[in-house]
C-alpha cells in the first residue's frame, strides 16, 4: 500500500483518487477550496427559496463511456448514481439574428446531414459527412495512440504513429484552413470552429484534430445529468469517501518535497507537510496570456419559451472575426460580437419558469500590465456592462429575455480564479491539445487535469486519470 497525495479535487483529481483507492492505496486528497468538483459545481447561494438553481462549468457530457468505466470499476454503475439523459437536439444553431436556425438531432449521421441540407442548401449535408469521415479516421488513430496512453518525458507522444497515421491526423494543419477546405457554407464553418472556441482554442491556430470533437458528439451522443452535471461530481466525491479516500478541504499545497532524488511528500501553505510515496497534482490552470476565460450569466426567468432546446448557440454576424477579437492583443474591452451559448435545462426552475445559463468566451482576468489579452474582471463597471451586453446581444439575435428577468448571477474569470485557483480564470478545455506529461522526470510525481495529457474537458481529464492510475499501478 503506497501513500499517495492527490492535489486538487476537480474531476481529474477525484477520478484518479477513486481509481487509486480501489487499487488499495492509502489516498489523501488536498483541496484549497471548501468544495469538490473544481469548475463543476452548484452556484453558491442560488438554490434559494425562489426555486431557481444553476450549475457552473461544463453542462454536457460527450463519450459517457469514460465515466461509465470509472464508476463501474470503482464500485457501481454511473446510472445507479446519477440520472443520465440524452440531449436532443444536441444543439440549436441560430444564425443571421435568428433568421436561420438548425436543430441538430442527437447521435444520427443521417439526421445531422439532413438538418444541414435543409438549412444551408444542397450539398451541405454531404460536406458535413466528409468532415465527420475525417473526424472518424482521426479518432481511429488518436484513441489508442494518444488518448488511451500516458505521456511520459522519455516517451514523446504524438497522435500519429506511422506514415498513414501521420497523413490522417495532419499534425501540421490548422483547423480553420482544414474546415474551409471541407465545408463551403460559412455558417457551417462557424459551427465546426465553435468546438475550438468552446475549448479556449484559437481556430486559426488549433490543430485540425479538433475535428474529432464534433465526430464524437455526433457518434456517441450528447448527454447531461438531471439536476445538473455537478451532481456527477458530487457522486464521485461520495464514491471516493466510500473507498476510504481522506479529504483535507481548505488545504492548499505549496510545493512537492523531494529526498534522495524522488518525491517524499508535499509542503502545505500553512507550513505543515504530508509524507507520500507518490504525488498526483491536478493541473487545470492554463496560461492566461494564451487561453481566454469564460463568463457565465445565470438568468432566472418568468414564464417559459415554447420549444426552447437544452443548448442554443447564438452566432454573431461575422463568426470568422470572433477569433481575432478574442485572441488578439491589440483590442481592449469585452469582444463586441461574441458567440453566446444558451443553456436551458428543463428542471432547474419553479413550474412555469426557466433557469438559463449563458456562457461566453472572454479574455482572462488580469490587472494592468499583465501579458496577453486580459481584463480586470473585478471592476464593477466591467461586470455591469457585461451583463447588459449579453442581454442586448440575446435580444438582437432573436432571444430577448430582459423583460422576463427575475434575477441574475454573474460569474467572471476573476470569480473562477478565486474559486479554483486557476490564474486569470483561464482553464484549458480541449482533449486534443495535449499538455504536460502524466509522469514527471522526478520519480513519484504525476499530473492529471486539463493542463496535463491528453488535455481538458471531461473526456480528457477522465482518460488522463485512468492513465495515471495505471502508471502508478497496484501496491
Amino acid at each position: 500500500m503506497a501513500r499517495i497525495v492527490v492535489v486538487g479535487a476537480g474531476m481529474g483529481g477525484l477520478a484518479v483518487a477513486a481509481r487509486l483507492a480501489v487499487k488499495r492505496h492509502d489516498v489523501t486528497l488536498c483541496e484549497r477550496s471548501d468544495a469538490a468538483g473544481g469548475m463543476l459545481r452548484a452556484v453558491a447561494g442560488t438554490d434559494a427559496a425562489d426555486g431557481f438553481s444553476f450549475t457552473s462549468g461544463p453542462a454536457v457530457l460527450t463519450l459517457p463511456a469514460v465515466f461509465r468505466d470509472l464508476f463501474l470499476k470503482t464500485g457501481a454503475a454511473l446510472e445507479d448514481c446519477v440520472d443520465l439523459v440524452g440531449v436532443d437536439p444536441t444543439t440549436r444553431c441560430s444564425f443571421d439574428r435568428g433568421a436561420t436556425v438548425v436543430d441538430i438531432p442527437n447521435a444520427t449521421r443521417a439526421g445531422a446531414a439532413a438538418a444541414f441540407e435543409a438549412a444551408f442548401g444542397a450539398g451541405a449535408g454531404a460536406d458535413w459527412n466528409r468532415l465527420m469521415d475525417r473526424g472518424a479516421a482521426m479518432w481511429g488513430v488518436m484513441r489508442t495512440g494518444f488518448f488511451e496512453v500516458p505521456a511520459e518525458p522519455d516517451k514523446p507522444r504524438s497522435p500519429a504513429g506511422g506514415l498513414k497515421d501521420f497523413r490522417t491526423t495532419m499534425p501540421w494543419r490548422k483547423l480553420r484552413p482544414f474546415v474551409r477546405g471541407t465545408l463551403r457554407d460559412p455558417r457551417q464553418r462557424a459551427h465546426a470552429e465553435r468546438f475550438a472556441l468552446d475549448a479556449g482554442l484559437d481556430p486559426r491556430r488549433a490543430p485540425a484534430t479538433v475535428a474529432v470533437l464534433p465526430y464524437l458528439e455526433q457518434t456517441f451522443g450528447l448527454w447531461t445529468v438531471r439536476g445538473g452535471l455537478h451532481t456527477m461530481a458530487e457522486a464521485l466525491h461520495a464514491r471516493c469517501l466510500d473507498l476510504g479516500v481522506k479529504f483535507r478541504m481548505g488545504t492548499e499545497v505549496a510545493e512537492v518535497s523531494e529526498a534522495g532524488g524522488r518525491v517524499d511528500g508535499v509542503v502545505l501553505a500553512d507550513g505543515g507537510r504530508l509524507d507520500a510515496d507518490a504525488v498526483v497534482w491536478e493541473r487545470s490552470a492554463a496560461d492566461p496570456a494564451a487561453v481566454p476565460g469564460y463568463l457565465e450569466l445565470h438568468l432566472a426567468l418568468r414564464g417559459r419559451t415554447a420549444g426552447q432546446p437544452y443548448r442554443t448557440y447564438l452566432f454573431p454576424d461575422d463568426p470568422a472575426a470572433e477569433a481575432a477579437a478574442l485572441f488578439g492583443t491589440d483590442a481592449d474591452g469585452l469582444p463586441a460580437d461574441p458567440t453566446l451559448c444558451v443553456l436551458a435545462p428543463p428542471d432547474r426552475a419553479p413550474e412555469g419558469h426557466e433557469a438559463w445559463t449563458v456562457q461566453v468566451r472572454v479574455p482572462a482576468h488580469g490587472t494592468a500590465g499583465a501579458p496577453g489579452r486580459r481584463l480586470d474582471w473585478t471592476r464593477p463597471d466591467l461586470r455591469e456592462s457585461a451583463v447588459q451586453t449579453v442581454l442586448d446581444l440575446m435580444a438582437r439575435r432573436g432571444l430577448p429575455v430582459a423583460d422576463r428577468l427575475v434575477r441574475h448571477e454573474l460569474r467572471t474569470p476573476a470569480d473562477l480564479e478565486q474559486a479554483v485557483g486557476a490564474p486569470g480564470g483561464a482553464v484549458a478545455a480541449s482533449p486534443v491539445a495535449g499538455g504536460q506529461p502524466n509522469r514527471s522526470p522526478v520519480p513519484g510525481l504525476y499530473a492529471v487535469g486539463a493542463s496535463a495529457h491528453p488535455g481538458g474537458g471531461l473526456i480528457g481529464v477522465g482518460m488522463g486519470a485512468a492513465s495515471v492510475a495505471e502508471l502508478i499501478g497496484k501496491p
